[in-house]
């Protein structure tokens, strides 16, 4: 046969072992069975191998003939006995049965093609002379066989060509695999999850489902994170740490009308039981590594992991059932049951600041392999819980004086409320302090009635003197100078009357602005009281030690929300303990 029908035949059988024998299919496999496959044909200078080897081919040819030597089965078996050392494992990167396999089943494809043709092979040589054909019909020896370089003989070489991919998917997936992804149900996904999570992978869930009682759809791709029955599966959402249940009607949150599971990378998986009596849930955050970026340190990312487990808590967390999602944290009044959860879940739900009278549960973390967790595992063994918790309206948020990874002294202003009160009384002050200024600066009474009156009587007097000097000449009457002097004296009794009214108008306007000034001084005093216990009453301080570890906020109803700041110090005992040794 040609050479690319040889090639292909060498490719397809190696696929073909691949895919029973459950060995890798590599390029190099690829490569070294379609060199096995042609090598043979180094026995003849009519083939393309025996001339580029025309030395080792014309030698063979000679001695030989074709189709003899190479293509015999001592030839065969003595090539699977040379091939022998790829199943040691004593070779550089130990053993490599999947070119073992390139090797002896590309080799023997050649001749069992070749007694494809007219001529057959001499497979019992060199006892025998007898040629093998396939298929053997003894009416006629040349029927239902071909030769070399006919148009059957590139039909086959297509249809190898062909068939090599099919099972070339078969190998990479394998059979099950295979048999599963035609499937595409949550029962096949279950089963691809829960053998890929115990080799170590994590697992990816191409999703299509509905749910028809809420007529919602779910498509996409989707992190496995547990199963729940032999047929419901249940997969994480990235983008919002949701977790979904897919499975039959009545039983889980989607019915899947496709659900195909990929293989992800690869990790291993740390399992440890946190004893938590006495914690916080935050405190499981220093158990949980984090990614690092460039530089080197931690952004803040928590590895994927996985938290299971009860404990009982000192209040009541309040947990809704969600009926669109799986709840990972379930309970009632202080018992709390976690079934696949997060951190995430924890923060949402805000029960990172709960107070843990008693529980255990299973963390799971997933690195990477050769990768250090890198955490302290009795670093909340020796922690000690403060909390600070205030409440507010949701229309006057605090202004908060600390931050998570902050420490904190006793005594220390944690926040300070801005109130309606506080606002109130800021503006009393403001406006008593006005009033007491306009009253220090009111101007007194004008006296303009004196000056005029004194301008009058000076005007008056100057003209009585003019009329008394003319009547001393002779040139004014009596009367007109007994009139000038009346004048004088009116004027002198009018200025008289309004000095004694001036001065008692003065002397109301001073007890007048005494009594408003001392009103306003008051005012100001009372004022200046009530804003200094409005912000007495508005500023939280610190009743403890530590480091602020989580600060939460939860909604108590439509006018008040609260706000618990969680404070992390060592214990005492613990602290002495460890600096004595």
């Amino acid at each position: 046969m040609r050479l690319g029908t040889h090639i292909a035949g060498g490719v397809l059988g190696y696929t073909v072992a691949a895919t029973f024998f459950q060995v890798p299919w590599t390029a190099t496999g690829v490569v070294v069975a379609s060199a096995a496959a042609v090598a043979p044909d180094v026995d003849t200078l009519g083939s393309t191998v025996g001339r580029v080897f025309s030395p080792i081919a014309r030698r063979i040819e000679r001695r030989f003939g074709h189709r003899t030597i190479t293509h015999c089965y001592a030839a065969q078996g003595a090539v699977a006995v040379l091939a022998l050392p790829f199943l040691w494992t004593g070779l550089p990167g130990g053993a490599l049965p999947h070119l073992y396999a390139a090797v002896v089943v590309g080799y023997v494809s050649h001749p069992f093609l070749d007694t494809w043709t007219v001529q057959g092979v001499r497979v019992f040589w060199p006892w025998s002379d007898r040629r093998g054909v396939f298929p053997y019909y003894n009416r006629q020896e040349t029927a239902y066989r071909t030769t070399t370089g006919s148009r059957v003989d590139a039909f086959f070489g297509i249809t190898f060509v062909c068939l090599t991919v099919p099972f070339a998917v078969l190998e990479h997936d394998g059979y099950q695999r295979f048999v599963r992804r035609v499937q595409a149900d949550a029962g096949a996904a279950v089963r691809d999850f829960l053998d890929w999570s115990a080799e170590g992978y994590l697992v990816e869930i191409e999703v299509e489902a509905s749910d028809p009682q809420h007529l919602q759809r779910l498509e996409g791709r989707f992190e496995a994170v547990g199963t729940t029955g032999a047929n419901t599966l249940l997969v994480r959402d990235t983008t919002d740490g949701r977790v979904f249940s897919l499975g039959p009607a009545y039983s889980a949150n989607f019915q899947p009308d496709r659900v195909v599971a990929h293989r992800g990378a690869r990790v291993q998986v740390s399992r440890r039981q946190i004893t938590l009596d006495g914690r916080v849930l935050a405190d499981l955050e220093s158990l949980v590594p984090r990614t690092a970026h460039a530089g080197g340190g931690p952004d803040g990312q928590p590895l994927r992991h996985l938290i299971d487990g009860q404990v009982t808590v000192t209040e009541a967390a309040g947990i809704t059932p969600d009926e669109f999602r799986f709840d990972t944290v379930t309970g009632s009044d202080k018992r709390l049951s976690f079934q696949f959860a997060t951190l995430t879940d924890l923060d949402r739900l805000g029960l990172s600041g709960l107070l843990v009278e008693q529980g255990t549960v299973t963390l799971r973390v997933f690195t990477r392999e050769g990768e250090a967790e890198d955490y302290d595992p009795q670093d909340t063994a020796r922690s000690e819980v403060r909390r600070v918790t205030f409440a507010h309206k949701p229309s006057e948020p605090p202004q908060m004086r600390v931050q998570e990874g902050e420490s904190v002294a006793v005594g220390d202003t944690i926040a300070v409320l801005t109130s309606s009160a506080l606002l109130t009384a800021r503006l009393d002050v403001a406006e008593a302090q006005a009033d007491l200024a306009a009253a220090q600066a009111a101007p007194p009474p004008l006296a303009s009635d004196p000056v005029a009156l004194r301008q009058r009587l000076a005007q008056a007097e100057a003209t009585a003197q003019r009329i008394a000097d003319r009547h001393a000449q002779g040139f004014e009457p009596q009367s007109a100078l007994d009139g000038a002097r009346a004048g004088v004296a009116d004027l002198r009794a009018q200025l008289a009357a309004a000095e004694a009214g001036a001065s008692a108008r003065a002397a109301d306007w001073r007890r007048t602005q005494a009594e408003r000034v001392r009103e306003a001084a008051a005012r100001l005093r009372r004022a200046r009281h009530r804003h200094a216990t409005a912000s007495r009453d508005g500023i939280v301080r610190s009743t403890g030690a530590g480091v602020v570890r989580r600060i939460e906020t939860r909604a108590l109803g439509p006018d008040r929300t609260e706000v618990r700041v969680v404070l992390v110090a060592p214990r005492t005992g613990a602290l002495d303990h460890s600096t004595s040794s």
